[in-house]
């Protein structure tokens, strides 16, 4: 998949590309998510095939339903914008 693809895939799901970035699984701040999926959808190498493989199951899960995946809240995995308290000095 090239960058251009995963733009027009995006595109095809009425995404932001912040949204896009919090569907492949981003959770880092909004303007570092935005410029990650900017710089993959302009840069000349090759979507990343992990990437690429996630985007075109939901792109069919978009065909099929009409809609994105509804992602379950699993303990543990709340993204907080923060630093994580676990990480940090003692």
């Amino acid at each position: 998949m090239t960058g251009s693809q995963a733009r027009e895939l995006r595109r095809r799901l009425w995404l932001n590309r912040l949204q896009m970035a919090r569907v492949i699984g981003y959770t880092g701040t909004d303007r570092n998510d935005d410029l990650r999926v900017k710089r993959l959808e302009n840069a000349g190498d090759p979507v990343p095939l992990y990437i690429a493989r996630l985007l075109w199951m939901i792109e069919g899960n978009w065909q099929m339903f009409g809609s994105l995946p509804n992602f379950p809240q699993w303990q543990g995995y709340d993204f907080d914008h923060g630093p994580d308290p676990s990480h940090e000095p003692v």
